[in-house]
């Protein structure tokens, strides 16, 4: 009878000491989570590995994922893939459409989004001051070629084919004006301070013509030398050659003609204010974009999403580099709490770790009982 019970005794306790060291062990990996002291003196022990060790584990699992886990390679071939691509593009598609359809205005969504407050009046300053400066660059780019070369070649000729036009503009122009009471009045006046001057001509110009006005006998012969057919053609020659000259000037020469400082930034103004602006800045996106949705969403949407996705792998390692991953994981493992560390890997491994308590029991109870057979045999 006392041998049963010594086997007994030495056996459950074999195994309560064998599970008791076991469920210690594995509690040391977490607890304590701070050293203790007792008086000046260290409890060994204390903290428990992980809380100990939590700096160097940190620092490994930064250098983990960064070498082995988060890679610039792996990402890459995520990247590429087709299925990824194909989710992405209809993902931009998507919320590109949403945005497109919204009734919200250009104004209220700098504002709203960005911030920008009289959005109008920025947008006619800055495009002013862009067309000025352009046209500056222009001109002084220009500034040793000549007018012909600047200018259109087809803008140059059909300053050239208007010519005839503009001849006859002024011919008939000179016909109605001379038609005209004020003309006439005019000739007069010339002619009457033409004669004043000349003494003895004005007399005998009067008894040529008697009681008949000087302008009346002119007029007649004015406007038939305006519709005459010589003039006409010496006034186009004329224009003409002086037109081909002009083209063949410097632009420096042209420009120096003309203020241009001042015509340049009054052209400017001239432009942007006649540009509908204000009209543009409260139209609902959703009008704007009927014209061009389906160009945006269908064509433009999925080549704009295949570039930023190329641009984004090729540049992909530099990326990363910068972020510094090893360097985060590292910081927000040291800030993870140590209580919520544990109950996560406990709550993962419950049956393991109790296994582990069950093995190290089962281990105590076969050696207690190879004791207790030792004791009894020798």
């Amino acid at each position: 009878m006392n041998m049963w019970l010594t086997l007994s005794i030495m056996v459950v306790v074999g195994a309560f000491i064998g599970g008791l060291t076991n469920l210690i062990a594995i509690k040391m990996l977490f607890r304590p989570f701070n050293t203790l002291y007792i008086g000046k003196f260290k409890v060994p022990f204390t903290p428990g590995l992980i809380p100990k060790r939590r700096h160097q584990l940190a620092v490994q699992l930064g250098e983990t994922v960064t070498k082995h886990l988060l890679t610039a390679e792996g990402v890459q071939t995520k990247i590429n893939d087709t299925g990824f691509r194909k989710e992405m593009t209809e993902l931009v598609q998507g919320e590109v459409k949403r945005f497109l359809q919204s009734d919200i205005t250009i104004q209220e969504l700098l504002k709203k989004d960005f911030g920008v407050e009289d959005v109008h009046s920025r947008i006619q300053t800055t495009t002013e001051t862009w067309l000025a400066n352009r046209m500056k660059k222009m001109l002084e780019e220009s500034d040793s070629k000549e007018m012909k070369d600047v200018l259109p070649e087809k803008f140059v000729a059909a300053g050239e084919e208007k010519l005839p036009e503009v001849v006859d503009w002024l011919l008939n122009r000179g016909v109605l004006y001379l038609e005209s009471t004020e003309g006439r009045k005019a000739l007069a006046s010339g002619i009457d301070a033409f004669l004043m001057d000349k003494g003895m001509l004005v007399n005998m110009v009067s008894m040529f013509f008697g009681n008949v006005s000087i302008a009346e006998k002119v007029q007649p012969e004015l406007m038939k030398f305006l519709k005459h057919e010589n003039t006409r053609e010496t006034l186009l020659k004329l224009l003409q050659e002086e037109y081909r000259g002009f083209m063949e000037k410097r632009m420096g020469e042209a420009v120096a003609l003309l203020n241009m400082p001042d015509i340049t930034a009054g052209l400017a103004k001239e432009i942007t204010e006649r540009l509908p602006i204000e009209e543009y800045l409260n139209t609902p996106l959703s009008t704007l974009a009927e014209t061009f949705e389906n160009w945006l969403i269908d064509e433009l949407t999925p080549k704009a999403v295949a570039a930023g996705l190329d641009l984004f792998a090729a540049r992909l390692d530099v990326l990363l580099e910068k972020m510094h991953l090893a360097k985060i994981v590292e910081e927000q493992v040291e800030a993870f709490s140590l209580e919520r560390l544990e109950e996560i890997i406990i709550s993962i491994a419950k049956s393991e770790l109790k296994m582990i308590t069950w093995l190290g029991a089962l281990l105590g109870g076969i050696i207690g009982l190879f004791q207790a057979i030792l004791v009894l045999f020798l």
